[in-house]
């Protein structure tokens, strides 16, 4: 059973979902303007004694929302600090996304608090038409719903196919304002200034710095990673494994979890 905690690191309130146990320590960081909630069908099918974090990233969920600092490296002093405040000197990580981008900067930047890395659809690479589309999604995203009913009818045409499950997870998303009207868990500016300051350049220049061993799932036919890129993360970083999700969209801890979690378990059970 997971619990929703909060800390204070250096004056800044962060949430989180920690389950304890005895064996492979594992931190979650999702994906752009998602929360900790995200990795909850991924995180119920792994084994029980496993020590299971989640981390909302700054801007987004429960957790502190600055007007400024949204570069992969913000984001990755905030693992550490968050680390730390736990008394953990190393763990493996899995990133989806953005929180893979986060991922592999922190392993690069701090390689002994890392034992070995998860990359979920993400690469090194610049992509402006992202940015753009990302910027274009933002702005025409309703900012409210007057009922929870609305939010859901909006989010099963948005996700068609979701299960009642997946979809009681996005809902978590979404919270009460004063008004009473529900509303985005995450800050849409802090969205647009992560994708901008994340893909308005590439970062192939970390990768070599990667000492730990490294998954790379990536999503067959995927938007976000192309196999150009994939090919040259497999040759920049040798300690990677490469594995293709298939019959899955990017959000494959919701589409295609079975799978993600086959190769999570089996990627961390021997060093764990």
């Amino acid at each position: 059973m997971f619990e929703e905690k909060y800390i204070n690191l250096n004056g800044r309130e962060f949430r989180y979902l920690e389950r304890h146990g005895v064996g492979c320590k594992l931190l979650f960081l999702h994906g752009l303007s998602d929360s900790a909630d995200q990795f909850l069908p991924i995180a119920s099918r792994l084994p029980e004694d496993w020590h299971l974090l989640a981390l909302d990233q700054r801007g987004h969920g429960g957790s502190w929302t600055p007007k400024l600092g949204y570069t992969p490296i913000d984001y990755a002093q905030d693992i550490k600090d968050f680390i730390n405040a736990l008394s953990i000197s190393s763990l493996n990580i899995f990133g989806h996304s953005m929180g893979g981008r986060n991922a592999f900067i922190f392993a690069a930047q701090f390689p002994e608090c890392i034992q070995s890395l998860i990359l979920g659809d993400i690469g090194p690479d610049k992509n402006l038409d992202d940015v753009k589309g990302t910027i274009d999604f933002f702005n025409n995203l309703p900012k409210s719903f007057q009922t929870p009913a609305k939010a859901r009818d909006h989010l099963e045409n948005r996700k068609p196919g979701y299960s009642v499950e997946n979809l009681d997870i996005l809902m978590k998303n979404l919270t009460e304002d004063a008004n009473g009207n529900l509303v985005w868990r995450y800050s849409k500016d802090a969205c647009i200034q992560s994708v901008t300051d994340s893909r308005s350049r590439d970062w192939w220049e970390y990768l070599p710095r990667i000492q730990c061993p490294v998954l790379l799932l990536h999503v067959e036919g995927s938007t976000e990673l192309s196999a150009a890129v994939v090919e040259r993360m497999v040759q920049e970083m040798p300690t990677v494994n490469y594995r293709t999700v298939p019959d899955s969209g990017h959000n494959f801890q919701f589409e295609n979890p079975d799978f993600a979690t086959s190769e999570i378990h089996q990627f961390l059970k021997p060093a764990n």
